[in-house]
């Protein structure tokens, strides 16, 4: 099909083309994209249609395109909507994992002595070994296992009582 040719189509078809997507989709914009997108594909030679069935090709041909736009509107959205859903789960969880690390610096600096607190900082927050912690405070390295398994034991037993209150 010629350029010529496509431009007369344009004009004599376009209007209610135009009307036919508008009234599908309720969006100007994209009638007017789905109205171009029919005939460029004309204009590519994508589609060859016969002169008499011109007429119900491009109604046609704007009736599917609009509701692959919509199919594609629809897909969007419930992704869209699904990661909503997630990333308001994942600030929930952050928020509560924040709220818990909270709770549980408060508990150690209330609850635990000194040298605990230390030996807890160095090994959990420095990443040291016993033996580095153990130089690191002047113990042993049984005191530092010691002190670890006794606030590791007072912190679950705090935890666990907190959990069994909510």
């Amino acid at each position: 099909m010629t350029k010529k040719e496509v431009e007369t189509l344009f004009r004599q078809h376009y209007a209610a083309m135009y009307r036919l997507a508008r009234t599908i989709l309720y969006d100007a914009d994209e009638s007017k994209d789905v109205v171009s997108d029919v005939f460029v594909r004309l204009l590519r030679g994508d589609v060859v249609v016969q002169a008499d069935k011109m007429e119900g090709y491009l109604m046609m041909a704007v009736r599917n395109r609009c509701l692959d736009v919509l199919n594609h509107k629809s897909v969007r959205e419930q992704v869209e909507k699904l990661f909503s859903q997630e990333l308001k789960q994942h600030r929930i969880a952050t928020r509560n994992e924040d709220d818990r690390l909270d709770r549980l610096m408060r508990y150690i600096e209330r609850e635990l002595p000194p040298l605990s607190q230390k030996i807890l900082r160095l090994r959990f927050l420095r990443e040291m070994s016993y033996e580095e912690v153990a130089q690191e405070v002047g113990v042993s390295k049984v005191t530092v296992y010691n002190h670890l398994s006794q606030s590791l034991q007072r912190i679950k037993e705090y935890f666990s009582k907190e959990q069994v209150k909510r």
